[in-house]
């Protein structure tokens, strides 16, 4: 009865690997794996278009009016800037994320000049980050 008892354990924990095997050895959504230097250096400027586009748009707002659209803009240079893979910016990168996200969080508390400050610092530091890459 013992070995017909163990025998069921071993066949439930065995079953129950291999069911989850699959997803846990499953590559995560949205990470480039392997990135060749072209496609870092396209991430580059996809991010930079797009933090300059974000910036554009905030400098171009006048107090009292709807910053969704620029909080959208900022939203996808967030994005654009977590399709770079490259270990050898990892720390400024977290830096020009850290600038945008303090601009994001200026604007949503309604503080246009800080927000205009950071974002800012944010497109020179993802200038920086291309600079930093290339010369590496």
């Amino acid at each position: 009865m013992t070995l017909l008892k163990k025998s069921a354990i071993a066949l439930f924990i065995g079953t129950a690997f291999l069911a989850t095997a699959p997803t846990a050895m499953a590559k995560p959504a949205g990470k480039i794996e392997n990135q060749t230097p072209e496609g870092v250096k396209a991430a580059f400027d996809e991010a930079i278009a797009a933090a300059e586009a974000a910036d554009a748009a905030l400098q171009a707002l006048t107090p009292g009016a709807n910053n969704d659209a620029v909080l959208e803009l900022m939203k996808e240079a967030k994005q654009a800037l977590n399709h770079i893979e490259s270990a050898t910016v990892n720390r400024e990168k977290e830096r020009a994320n850290g600038f945008l996200k303090d601009a994001r969080g200026a604007l949503i508390k309604g503080d246009l000049t800080a927000s205009k400050a950071s974002m800012t610092a944010a497109v020179e530091k993802f200038k920086e980050l291309k600079k930093i890459y290339l010369s590496f």
